[in-house]
């Protein structure tokens, strides 16, 4: 009995964990995945539990431990947990190739995993380990110079979409392995929607420039050409190397390989440049903090709909106050996004030409707003024109209330000179 309930257990521990990425030798048993899966169910966020088992694994290298050996790790003597912990922070602080700012979540992260295996440690204590923190790095956004000189150098079609559709959507690497072809839609303007995260609470809208769009069905249409069959569950991006008819969906890692390596082809990658090994424009984050500037610099976009249209959940009003986005009580409607989206396009789009072409369409919409309302309005003063005639002919020296005698005057020459 107790071996069918182990073997279940590490069923569910392997279905996580593969889920996940995270491969374990087949003959591991459930004794040794324990204090992982008790770490696993306390992480409620998948990016969360990625970083902070990395760090964790880290950690369990550093201190000599047997490699993935969780729960002899959670049942060493406490001190010495309390001594290994205190020489990995100093250690890994003091490194003048990291930053110092790391150290917290490294904290975070070992403290998750003993605190939920109720190993109980002196977080104080370590927590007054860490140095005082420094200057951010990776607080710029990509220029649109920048990605122009990205998609000068990207001749992968591949490429040229997903650098386009990063820079149009502002979506997270770690979302692009789960977006399918069910979650787009078609928009006015040649634009696209895709539902981020659906069916999670995290779930929202993001939208795709013209540019982009048509990037991305040449993209769509060169697979197809290839061979491939796309149902409701296919992957927008597809990973390069997928084996036969599996289709097998681009991974985060990809993404940013996929980027960094155009980066270093454009010339925009100088080690020389780097601090703590990281650059001023992070490799894949930089193309968010562009969409989000363009979008909070638009006028008539509400701060509130910019946040939401990069994912957002949380953000930090004029004056510096935290503000959260309940969706329990109001969810914009697809359309009204869109419109709020659609202010930013001319900013947001990369090709000159493409700007160009997205203000002319614009300028024709605009004219055409005029151009019928122009018609609406002599269509209306027509009617009254004629119905003042009207009453004129049966009433030819009452003067109607809200005109004057030179409006009466001028009316009557008009009507002598439809009656000649």
């Amino acid at each position: 009995m107790l071996n069918q309930v182990e073997r279940k257990l590490n069923k569910t521990v392997r279905k996580v964990d593969n889920k996940l990425g995270v491969k374990y030798p087949k003959n591991q048993t459930i004794t040794m995945q324990r204090s992982l899966l008790l770490f696993t169910k306390s992480i409620k966020s998948d990016a969360t539990f990625k970083v902070y088992k990395q760090y964790l694994d880290h950690f369990m290298k550093f201190s000599g431990c047997p490699k993935e050996k969780y729960d002899i790790l959670a049942l060493e003597d406490k001190d010495k947990i309390q001594r290994m912990i205190e020489d990995y922070i100093m250690a890994e602080t003091s490194d003048p190739a990291k930053s110092p700012n790391s150290g917290g979540v490294r904290v975070f992260a070992l403290k998750a995993f003993f605190e939920i295996n109720d190993v109980e440690l002196k977080w104080k204590k370590i927590l007054r380990l860490l140095p005082r923190k420094v200057k951010k790095t990776g607080r710029y956004a990509y220029t649109t110079r920048d990605i122009q000189e990205m998609l000068s150098v990207a001749k992968n079609i591949r490429t040229r979409a997903l650098i386009l559709f990063l820079a149009s959507t502002a979506v997270r690497e770690g979302a692009i392995v789960e977006l399918q072809m069910k979650h787009l839609k078609d928009m006015p303007l040649n634009c696209k929607a895709f539902c981020i995260y659906e069916g999670s609470i995290e779930e929202y809208w993001a939208f795709c420039t013209p540019e982009c769009s048509e990037e991305l069905e040449k993209y769509h249409a060169k697979r197809k050409q290839e061979g491939e069959v796309f149902i409701p569950e296919t992957p927008v991006f597809l990973a390069q190397n997928h084996k036969g008819t599996e289709l097998i969906a681009m991974s985060p890692f990809s993404v940013y390989a996929t980027i960094r390596r155009t980066l270093l082809q454009a010339g925009k990658r100088d080690p020389n440049d780097r601090t703590y090994k990281r650059y001023d424009k992070m490799t894949v984050h930089a193309f968010r903090k562009r969409v989000l500037t363009i979008l909070k610099n638009t006028p008539n976009i509400k701060m509130a709909t910019a946040e939401r249209l990069v994912g957002h959940t949380t953000y930090k009003d004029e004056e510096n106050r935290p503000v959260t986005l309940d969706s329990s009580y109001y969810v914009p409607l697809l359309e009204e996004l869109f419109d709020q989206y659609k202010l930013a396009i001319p900013n947001i789009t990369i090709d000159d030409m493409s700007r160009v072409k997205v203000k002319e369409l614009e300028l024709e919409g605009k004219t055409k707003m005029i151009s019928e309302h122009e018609q609406k309005t002599h269509g209306i003063q027509n009617r009254l024109f004629l119905l003042l005639l009207g009453q004129l002919k049966k009433n030819p020296n009452e003067i109607p209330e809200g005109f004057t005698q030179a409006d009466i005057d001028e009316l009557k020459y008009e009507l002598d000179s439809i009656s000649a």
